[in-house]
């Protein structure tokens, strides 16, 4: 269970972006055991501290509503991870998650003014408005074809593909990446003709 901000890091959290933290809180381990991170209320604390969301009590999350925004989250990845275009109701879905009533306010800040969104109410809805967000910065951003997911079937971890050839296969070389290939040499020597 992931209680720190070291663990949680450790763990392959707070990486990349939010959403893609959210989409991994239910994690496959590589050999088909889960953990979801969202039963877990120190894991989701740290997820907000981390990315610098800050409702004004997560007493008032719904562990149902982030549910369901993880569940459009890990689709939308796996679409994309698969080069497939969104359709519309995955950007309606996005759309209605981005929808929470903010004003525009300006600000002092290292002696330059800023213009930034502020939300009417910091509750769940804006929440997850944040989350959604990220991805939709993503998105606009045109990033959205170094999107992948773990090549280890037990595993399937959304990642964001920093390499330079775009070439990365596995969340993690060491760890699922040796799986794999250890799998292929096992096979390999199975599959040898006897002498």
């Amino acid at each position: 269970m992931i209680s720190t901000q070291q663990e949680f890091l450790a763990d392959g959290f707070g990486q990349q972006f939010p959403w893609v933290d959210l989409a991994n809180s239910e994690q496959w381990d590589g050999f088909g055991r889960l953990t979801d991170h969202l039963s877990n209320p120190q894991w989701l604390a740290l997820f907000l501290r981390h990315w610098d969301i800050r409702p004004r009590s997560t007493r008032a999350l719904s562990a149902k509503g982030i549910a369901q925004l993880r569940s459009l989250l890990r689709s939308i990845a796996e679409k994309l991870a698969a080069g497939r275009n969104l359709d519309s109701r995955d950007l309606d879905a996005i759309n209605s998650a981005l929808d929470v009533p903010v004003r525009q306010e300006i600000e002092r800040s290292g002696g330059h003014l800023h213009k930034r969104l502020v939300p009417l109410r910091s509750d769940w809805p804006w929440v997850r408005a944040q989350i959604a967000a990220s991805l939709a910065d993503m998105l606009a951003g045109h990033r959205h074809d170094r999107l992948k997911t773990c090549a280890n079937p037990g595993c399937r971890w959304v990642f964001y593909d920093l390499t330079k050839g775009n070439t990365r296969r596995w969340c993690d070389d060491r760890r699922c990446g040796n799986r794999d290939r250890v799998r292929r040499a096992r096979a390999a020597v199975r599959h040898q003709p006897k002498a």
